[in-house]
């Protein structure tokens, strides 16, 4: 870890506007920062702040305040949550929170794929942890508040499943060969609120994303479905058939209508209104096609247009309304990261850290910059005052301008 002159400075900068990044693909869920004064250019060591040497595993930084959170697994199957300070780079504390063996898993998955998630006062995490799935609590402070194992559990592709916030409630979809279900428990105790049988047993991993329209949803994709619910009674609102059996890029939100991708058997992409009830497969899906479908990167929307990077290295701009090309590019490589846009940026990071910075443009494609941290990246960035926050296959990477703020307090 380097403790940079350029990390001094940060401590001393004047605050601007700035929000925390608390879950996979940030405040919202959908891959969107609001801030304004984020980097565009870096390298290994231009605009770095620091870097700190970590752990194995593909689960994406999340950060609140001065505390960026990310879970980490070894070769004998420790798996562990870890606490760093974003101003020095510095570990403030590594929980193990569970040691199991390492199980089966496909050849690009982790034993800590899973993000974790906080709401400022505790920190969610998710492991496998034998046959079993083990979700777990902890404070600030890394002690463990309380941990469950509600479901066991089997998929061919290994463990990865992050949860998402909403008011008193963390709530995960584990759509698996096993027993496949959406639960949302209670954040202070763990026990269950409700729960939601899937009815087909097909490993997904998708990340829910909570949308706040006229009615706050909770909207699932997997297992030939899409599915929104009442994310506090777990009622379900309406649902969809589609895209697909297996899921992995997450979902985008705009316009009231949910876009989604599957991969595994039929590659398809389709958009969904969120404003019907009961089976609105014939009344609210906007449009499906199979071409030019993302299997694992998430898109994210603007401004009418969803865009998207496929995972052999083609970006897209789609019309949301009907869902056509507007434009395509490639910028190469494999994908693996989902897109993550601030200020009409889009950030594009391939599996070998080259990131293509381009504008949220739909006349064309409009490059800005390109960066290389030349190593394996599976992660997807984290954007939080003024700063980037980059996992690497060795390493967490905060890149920053000299004028990047701080705010909070080191202990928060």
């Amino acid at each position: 870890m380097r403790y940079t002159t350029l990390a001094v400075l940060l401590a001393f900068a004047p605050l601007a506007h700035s929000e925390n990044w608390p879950q996979f693909r940030g405040a919202r869920g959908d891959g969107i920062s609001t801030e304004s004064n984020v980097p565009v250019q870096w390298d290994t060591t231009k605009n770095v702040a620091w870097k700190t040497p970590i752990g194995e595993g593909h689960s994406s930084p999340t950060v609140w305040e001065r505390s960026v959170f990310l879970t980490t697994a070894t070769k004998n199957g420790q798996r562990s949550l870890v606490r760093l300070d974003t101003v020095t780079g510095k570990i403030a504390w590594q929980q193990v929170a569970a040691t199991a063996p390492v199980e089966a898993m496909h050849r690009e998955n982790s034993a800590a794929s899973s993000t974790p998630v906080t709401d400022g006062t505790c920190i969610f995490t998710s492991f496998q942890n034998g046959n079993r799935i083990d979700l777990q609590c902890y404070d600030f402070t890394g002690r463990k508040i309380w941990s469950t194992q509600p479901l066991t559990f089997r998929g061919m592709h290994g463990y990865s499943y992050t949860p998402v916030l909403f008011r008193d409630l963390v709530i995960y979809d584990i759509s698996q060969n096993d027993q496949s279900a959406v639960l949302a428990l209670d954040k202070k105790t763990g026990q269950q609120r409700w729960r939601y049988v899937r009815k087909k047993q097909e490993i997904s991993h998708v990340t829910p994303i909570i949308t706040e329209g006229a009615r706050p949803q909770l909207v699932v994709c997997g297992g030939d479905e899409v599915r929104g619910f009442d994310p506090l009674t777990g009622r379900s609102l309406w649902w969809a058939d589609g895209p697909t059996d297996v899921c992995v890029a997450g979902i985008s939100f705009g316009e009231d209508t949910v876009f989604v991708n599957g991969g595994y058997p039929r590659k398809t992409r389709m958009a969904v209104k969120t404003t019907g009830s009961g089976d609105v497969t014939q009344t609210h899906v906007s449009w499906t096609t199979g071409r030019e479908v993302s299997y694992v990167p998430s898109p994210v929307y603007h401004n009418g247009h969803v865009y998207t990077v496929v995972d052999d290295g083609l970006v897209y701009c789609f019309d949301a309304k009907n869902g056509n090309a507007l434009w395509n590019h490639r910028i190469g490589g494999r994908f693996r990261s989902s897109l993550v846009m601030a200020k009409g940026n889009i950030y594009a990071t391939n599996d070998k850290g080259l990131t293509t910075v381009f504008r949220a443009t739909p006349e064309r494609f409009t490059p800005v910059a390109t960066n290389n941290l030349a190593e394996l990246c599976y992660a997807t960035p984290a954007i939080s005052n003024g700063r980037i926050y980059m996992r690497t296959g060795s390493q967490l990477y905060c890149i920053a301008s000299p004028s990047a703020p701080v705010r909070g307090q080191a202990g928060k």
